[in-house]
């Protein structure tokens, strides 16, 4: 049988996460139960309004996660869960859906307490599992009477072994917004089409999972500041039938940018008691939301609290993909010391085929000051070990970047200085935004390969032993509930090419 690990430890000196060994803990929510009997606390409707969710996939070991909220857009009856202070929750995992019925077959199974400080959320971290393949999990309480409510059931796949050469297959996710300037709402197409996908092997949420700001189609309808107002605007999203399907089948890593929080904050420099309390909300929310493995970021109250993000994801050979963070350290650097530091060692070190770096914001140069290129001296350490490891490894160091933020999916270049004379270093593919608009239009040239204006959906990018491909799956309906998102043709790059030869099949290599 496997095991969880629910513990409430620090991360230690290295702040990223190894998304490809074995021996993290979690830092959880929940109470370990075993060895004490439970409390008994029913709860009279479906506390599973939320669904269920995975993330964090290393080789052995996954985190499922669900929030108990039978209400959840009534911060007024503590989001239905009245007077209730902690629920007992069982859980378990098999290999097989079916199994689940069967206690004989179950991988790992426990319970945990989802308390009320803590949203009624639970963080499992299940371990003991085998690398690269799919494993099935259920939540469970008890109900009024003696009846007992289960969760939907839930899918997940834990990453690849370091030496297994499958190909890997997955989507980000940028710049997701329900609420439309006249009052409207926005439809996730893109989440329709990604929901029903049986080849992806994880989901990367890269910014902007929500918007803090006040709209008539908002849940509540105005700027949101309070801890019950982040958990509200998270309940209202995940409520989305084809978000929340999202969730259920594939195990996430997310990473946020601003909006998670408040506009443009800059979490290295945030001034006042007000800033930092309301940062403690939105941290404190996100972490009750999503199937993250870090701990609980702190206390509420007026010293800033932090939540290690930051991490590596290591899925074979083929696919090696870092996520930055550029808001809770930014202040007078984008990324801090230690996360400068952990990114400059992985560039320099890594071996899988493709060396991915995801960012919120562009890299690229034309992108705008929001992010690394108001931040040249970071951008110019990042870039040269990108241009002085192609040079020593030519045939085998192949790196791409991946972002969003600006909400226009563009096809372009890492060039290694701000100018149109440098040397491309990287390809960078900046993705389609879920829904969120913009005014700006990008037309091919020396810089842009190719631009989706007015397109929304998502990323889908398949990393191969001999070639890196992306294909946009987008559309432009996403003011109509019947509209669709559909893949266009993929951009491929070829193993050992140099930066700057990005390409479809139907033209000439560039």
């Amino acid at each position: 049988m496997g095991q969880s690990d629910v513990n409430e430890a620090g991360l230690g000196r290295r702040r990223f996460l190894t998304l490809a060994g074995a021996g993290l803990l979690a830092a959880g929510t929940v109470a370990a139960t075993s060895g004490r009997a439970l409390a008994v606390s029913p709860v009279g409707r479906d506390p599973f309004t939320l669904g269920v969710a995975s993330g964090d996939a290393l080789t052995d070991r996954v985190v499922i996660w669900t929030r108990l909220a039978p209400e959840p857009l009534d911060p007024s009856s503590r989001f239905g869960m009245g007077d209730l202070t902690e629920v007992p929750v069982r859980w378990r995992l098999a290999k097989t859906e079916s199994h689940l019925g069967a206690p004989s077959r179950w991988i790992a199974s426990g319970a945990a307490v989802a308390v009320a400080d803590n949203g009624f959320s639970v963080h499992v971290d299940v371990a003991g599992l085998d690398a690269g393949r799919h494993y099935f999990y259920e939540f469970e309480v008890d109900g009024p009477d003696g009846t007992v409510l289960r969760s939907p059931v839930g899918r997940t796949h834990t990453a690849f072994a370091a030496d297994d050469d499958r190909t890997a297959r997955f989507a980000v996710v940028t710049c997701q917004n329900v609420a439309r300037a006249d009052g409207g709402e926005f439809y996730f197409h893109g989440h329709d089409h990604l929901a029903g996908r049986e080849d992806i092997d994880f989901v990367v949420f890269l910014g902007d999972y929500f918007y803090e700001f006040g709209r008539a189609a908002h849940v509540p309808p105005r700027e949101i500041s309070s801890l019950d107002d982040y958990r509200t605007r998270y309940g209202q999203y995940r409520l989305r039938d084809s978000l929340r399907e999202v969730h259920r089948r594939f195990p996430v890593y997310v990473m946020p940018d601003d909006h998670e929080f408040f506009n443009d904050y800059r979490g290295g420099d945030l001034t006042g008691v007000g800033q930092i309390r309301r940062f403690n909300r939105a941290l404190q929310a996100l972490w009750e939301n999503m199937p993250l493995r870090n701990g609980h970021p702190g206390p509420l109250g007026d010293t800033k609290n932090h939540l290690a993000l930051y991490r590596r994801i290591a899925w074979g050979t083929n696919l090696d993909l870092y996520l930055t963070d550029v808001r809770q350290y930014r202040g007078t650097s984008l990324l801090g010391n230690a996360q400068t530091d952990d990114l400059l060692d992985w560039l320099r070190t890594t071996t899988a085929t493709w060396t991915a770096l995801a960012t919120p914001t562009p890299i690229w140069w034309n992108g705008g000051n929001n992010g690394w290129n108001g931040f040249t001296g970071v951008r110019d350490r990042v870039t040269a070990v990108l241009e002085e490891r192609k040079a020593a490894t030519p045939a085998t160091f192949n790196p791409v970047v991946l972002s969003g933020d600006i909400h226009c999916g563009i096809v372009t270049h890492v060039r290694r200085f701000r100018d149109h004379s440098s040397p491309f270093v990287a390809t960078e593919f900046i993705n389609a935004p879920m829904t969120s608009q913009t005014s700006n239009h990008f037309l091919p040239d020396d810089e842009i390969r190719g631009a989706y204006n007015g397109r929304y959906g998502y990323m889908e990018c398949t990393a191969e032993p001999t070639g890196w491909k992306v294909r946009y799956v987008v559309g432009d309906q996403t003011d109509d509930p019947n509209g669709t998102a559909t893949g266009q043709p993929p951009w491929h790059l070829d193993a050992g090419d140099a930066p700057g030869t990005v390409y479809q099949p139907v033209h000439q290599k560039a």
